[in-house]
């Protein structure tokens, strides 16, 4: 039997192929886009002080413009509102984002996070909580 509709079915099979092509290609870009994100809690030794504050943002942003390893640097402050499921009492939170593991420990031992650690985050602060995750 003849196709009544040769250049419908060939139109048909080239849009599913091409389809099949992008959900692939979409699949494929989800599993390369995650990324290791790493959130830092910051107690501050003088809480009300703002240039002990401004020290460490200011830090963290260098962060983000100084090592190539740094994808993103964000910082700030607790938006302050009260729930029982928000922890309110650190001073700042910075979320940084790497490409992986390898790329997050190249910028370890980067000597701008090394001047930084010794010089403003350790003696400044009371406390500092990290938490590590990666992004699906």
């Amino acid at each position: 039997m003849k196709n009544k509709y040769p250049l419908a079915q060939s139109l048909f099979i080239l849009v599913m192929s091409f389809s099949l092509a992008v959900a692939h290609s979409e699949e494929s870009k989800k599993a390369t886009d995650a990324k290791l994100h790493q959130i830092g809690l910051v107690w501050l030794k003088d809480a009300g002080d703002e240039e002990t504050r401004q020290k460490v943002i200011d830090a963290v942003h260098e962060f983000g413009r100084a090592i190539p390893e740094v994808k993103s640097a964000v910082v700030g402050t607790s938006a302050g509102q009260e729930s029982p499921y928000l922890d309110t009492s650190y001073d700042l939170c910075f979320i940084l984002t790497f490409e992986d593991e390898e790329s997050r420990q190249r910028y370890n031992e980067h000597p701008v996070h090394q001047k930084a650690a010794q010089e403003v985050f350790l003696p400044l602060s009371e406390k500092l909580q990290f938490y590590l995750f990666v992004s699906q």
